[in-house]
């Protein structure tokens, strides 16, 4: 999430974004509990749920609108919940899963909007459902619990964490134990308490089990995920540089493995006893060495005279410092957010200019240009971790490292000792996780900004551009896509899943698109 690319050492303030949202390989339960972020332990895997294969008009069991938010829907048996920001009011919602009637809509106290970019919204993080209770976590409130009517149950105010985008983790759950993971940019080096830090809250009545204190770690956006291996379970946690695992009936940290960018956006997963994650550059750029070619290509295309340079006068109209040539200028993740005011506009651009034009001549060349960046910072890197370490276990418990193809917000799935990864301009890559080596790297036939995470129903793999195409690939050592559908709206949240049907939130509506029996 934030810059791409800046000129190197580059004294432009950046205050930027991506968006997110926002989002693993457990184990996977009953096919209608797809009750978290991503289903059952964040894997987004459900094998026993069979979905039409081929996804339209002719399959969609209803659609209902909803409030605007990019939470995904949590299922638990005949409900689906759902979070939004209706009116100026942080709601959570209850649904009918069968008919998709609105059950119930509770109000949050009405609190002061934590800032967001504008990528993102106030209603990020998804619900988690239990047999007896929902909970509902707003960056500008805090946790709300409800029974599964809607009655409330208790409610944790939570002052919002400082962060660059504003809020996306989701709560998670672990036996008596909900699971919240609040990473914050006011953390003090030498405080004694940092700001960031695990929230253990007993489920009955939201009182704090154990908290723990994370001193090395700013702003986050990754929800984490329980890693079951052997006989043990522990909390794992991706966060800004690092990703650690935690004991559950403590919340100390066991152990920890560094080399993370500074922004961290997808879950973790789990599949061969190991556990994987992935993050790209800060700014989104999926490889170590990208292709400074099309950031040079978004520039130029505002080359009004046709002389293949770039004057200070043709920085008009949606002109910024790209960070994802693969978006539309005017789309809020595209580059460099600018000052509304126009004079500052102007100021900020003029500053831009001047400093990629090093030899003072008045334009910006495509030499010139391609030889003053740098594309994002820190390293993208996909990792397998061994169980069993202590402490840093960088240099011991790594089984392999990939630096090729990461994507910035959608989280990886494994499937049959493959994982998948769709990033941004639609690019789906498949990777051998007992390796690391990459079996594919294909472009889908839906380009474009991919927020929404992967999903796999059976033996197929649902992905969902931000543009609104559907695309379903069958899993394996090529790509082979089945079936494509353009929605009528964009989808910028992770799809989920319950034994027959594929629910799509858009940006308007919840869609349902069941197997007709």
């Amino acid at each position: 999430m934030a810059f791409s690319m800046l000129p190197k050492r580059s004294a432009i303030p950046i205050t930027t974004a991506p968006w997110l949202l926002v989002l693993g390989f457990g184990l996977v339960t009953h096919a209608s509990e797809w009750n978290q972020f991503r289903g059952p332990n964040g894997s987004g895997v459900n094998h026993e749920s069979r979905p039409p294969q081929k996804i339209g008009n002719e399959n969609l069991a209803w659609k209902i609108k909803v409030p605007a938010g990019f939470s995904s829907p949590a299922i638990w048996k005949s409900k689906i919940f759902l979070t939004g920001l209706d009116d100026g009011r942080l709601t959570t919602l209850a649904f009918d899963k069968e008919s998709g009637r609105k059950l119930w809509s509770r109000q949050a106290p009405k609190v002061p909007l934590e800032k967001v970019h504008q990528s993102n919204g106030h209603a990020t993080p998804s619900p988690f459902a239990d047999s007896e209770k929902v909970y509902a976590y707003f960056g500008s409130f805090g946790l709300l619990c409800y029974d599964h009517d809607g009655k409330e149950i208790w409610r944790k105010t939570i002052p919002s964490p400082k962060s660059m985008y504003g809020s996306s983790t989701s709560p998670i759950g672990h036996g008596d134990l909900l699971l919240m993971v609040l990473d914050n940019d006011a953390n003090l080096p030498n405080s004694r308490l940092s700001q960031s830090k695990i929230l253990a809250l007993r489920k009955k009545d939201g009182e704090v089990a154990w908290e723990t204190h994370r001193p090395f770690h700013r702003s986050g956006w990754s929800t984490p995920i329980i890693w079951n291996h052997g006989d043990a379970k522990e909390l794992v946690v991706l966060g800004n540089g690092r990703l650690c695992g935690y004991d559950l009936k403590s919340g100390e940290e066991k152990w920890h493995l560094t080399g993370f960018s500074r922004e961290t956006i997808s879950m973790p997963l789990q599949g061969n006893g190991m556990v994987f994650a992935s993050a790209s550059k800060q700014g989104g750029a999926p490889d170590a060495h990208p292709d400074p070619k099309p950031f040079w290509d978004a520039v130029i295309s505002f080359d009004s005279n046709g002389d293949k340079k770039i004057e200070r006068k043709e920085m008009t109209g949606h002109f910024t410092f790209p960070f994802r040539p693969e978006l539309p200028p005017e789309h809020p993740g595209y580059g460099l957010p600018l000052p509304k005011d126009n004079r500052q506009k102007q100021k900020r651009l003029d500053g831009i200019f001047h400093w990629m034009d090093k030899d003072k001549d008045g334009f910006w060349s495509e030499k010139e240009f391609i030889s003053n960046i740098s594309i994002g910072r820190g390293k993208p890197m996909l990792v397998a971790v061994k169980p069993g370490g202590m402490g840093n276990v960088t240099d011991t418990h790594l089984g392999w490292e990939l630096n090729r193809g990461i994507p910035e917000i959608p989280s990886p799935l494994f499937h049959r000792n493959r994982i998948y990864m769709v990033r941004s301009g639609g690019i789906l890559t498949s990777v051998h996780a007992d390796t690391g080596k990459i079996v594919y790297r294909e472009r889908l036939a839906a380009q474009g900004h991919y927020r929404a995470s992967p999903v796999l129903a059976g033996e197929l793999i649902y992905l969902a551009s931000e543009e609104g195409i559907i695309s379903v690939v069958k899993p394996g050592d090529k790509m082979e896509v089945v079936h494509q559908h353009k929605l009528e709206e964009a989808i910028p949240v992770t799809p989920a899943l319950d034994s027959n049907t594929l629910y799509v939130r858009g940006k308007e509506h919840l869609w349902a698109f069941r197997r007709k029996s």
